[in-house]
């Protein structure tokens, strides 16, 4: 005797995972985006005039870890039988875009729109977890909002707990008589992290 199965039942999809797929997609593009922003920043402080080779390593650190963790959710999201769509974008980051595309910064502002960046995707990442843990049998996903807490939440908190940081610090230096030597000093701190 042969069972009929419908094919929607022969996928890995299970839970919350067709209720929050689009904005698990979106927080993907934006990391990616955010990678980019990243190494353009970096750049500015990898060259002749500039020369802060700290700041440019901590750039292209924030650039590399957004990116892997940019794989790292596709890798997830195909796991759980959903697909990439690299077009979902919120209208957010594109009117940013739009709205100051300059990555040339004094190195406090750097610092300080790279807090920025890491409290957005924080925020995003809270809203997708909302999401997967409504008390609603279309839309509760235990697992989502787990790998959600373990995998970028906790990172986050640090990154964000460091940059803070870094401008409190940077900005106490720079009101110092001498904020040049101090400048140097924070990009050598850096260099050495």
């Amino acid at each position: 005797m042969i069972v009929s199965t419908s094919r929607i039942n022969c996928t890995a999809k299970y839970g919350a995972i067709d209720g929050v797929e689009e904005s698990l997609q979106t927080y993907v593009n934006h990391h990616f985006i955010r990678s980019f922003e990243y190494l353009l920043m970096a750049t500015h402080y990898a060259n002749y005039e500039k020369n802060r080779p700290g700041f440019e390593k901590l750039f292209r650190g924030l650039s590399d870890d957004t990116w892997k963790e940019g794989i790292e959710l596709i890798q997830y999201i195909t796991t759980r039988g959903g697909e990439m769509n690299f077009n979902l974008v919120s209208s957010e980051v594109t009117a940013e875009e739009v709205g100051d595309p300059n990555f040339e910064l004094y190195e406090l502002n750097s610092i300080a729109k790279a807090l920025d960046i890491e409290k957005k995707l924080a925020m995003e990442a809270h809203k997708i977890h909302a999401e997967a843990t409504r008390k609603n049998s279309k839309f509760h996903d235990p697992e989502i909002s787990s790998h959600l807490e373990h995998e970028f939440m906790a990172k986050q908190r640090d990154i964000i707990r460091k940059l803070a940081g870094y401008t409190s610090d940077l900005s106490a230096l720079l009101n110092t008589p001498d904020n040049s030597l101090a400048l140097y000093l924070f990009d050598d701190y850096l260099q050495k992290q």
